[in-house]
This record gives C-alpha cells, structure tokens and sequence, in this order.
C-alpha cells in the first residue's frame, strides 16, 4: 500500500476560473487591449480606461476540460487506494468487500481512516 497522501495529491492542480478569464477593452467600438486575468483586475482596468467598456470573458470550454481531468485523476486515485486496500488486506475477491469498504467510507473521512475502520471490520468477512 501506497503513503496515503499519495491517493490525496493528484499531479493537476484543481482549475481556478481566473486562470481562464480574459479582459477585453473596448473603446468606441474597437478592441484597444486585451489581457489575462492573472496578469490585471477589472478595477484596475477601470482605473486605467475610464471611458471604456470591459468585457470579461470566460473560456468555458478549457476551464471545463481542466476541471474534467482534475475530476478523472481524483477518481483514478481513489480507485487505486480501494484496489490497493483489497490487495492488502486479500480481500480483492470477496463479494462482501464492498459493503466492509461502504462502511468505512461512511466512518472515515480521510483515507488513513478509512483503512483504519477498515481494518477494524475486515475480519467480519473473511471465510
């Protein structure tokens, strides 16, 4: 069995909206700028462009796609730790490890205390 902190840090970093927000300045109907924004803030902006418009657009579809895979590399982690909690514990083929793990998961909230409850009921089904 992994470090439990293993199953708890997945390799993409959870998508913040920011990083996938763009200004636009406009100005007697042309675009005069653009910019991240990591980079500005929309106050700042009006700070700087008074008279102008800010448009602030959102690229939805990227920021969807990163939370998607964010999503999926979390669920794969926690997949591997429930493979891995069977194997230890030779359970991987016994058709009641699902309602032991059920169980835990209801008892612990962290990984480390799910596979201790875990640990506490496993003898209950085994043959």
């Amino acid at each position: 069995m992994k470090p439990f902190d293993y199953y708890d840090k997945p390799q993409t970093l959870y998508p913040n909206k920011k990083d996938y927000i763009t200004f636009y300045v406009y100005d007697k109907g042309d675009c005069i700028y653009s910019e991240s924004a990591l980079s500005n803030t929309k106050s700042s902006l009006k700070e700087d462009y008074p008279n102008a418009v800010i448009q602030e657009v959102l690229d939805e579809e990227a920021y969807k796609a990163h939370l998607k895979e964010y999503k999926d590399e979390c669920s794969k982690l926690r997949q591997e730790f429930v493979n891995d909690l069977f194997e230890e514990f030779g359970v991987s083929d016994n058709p009641k490890r699902n309602k032991a793990l059920h169980y835990a998961q209801e008892k612990g909230d962290s990984y480390s205390e799910i596979y201790d409850v875990f640990c506490d009921i496993v003898e209950l089904i085994e043959d």
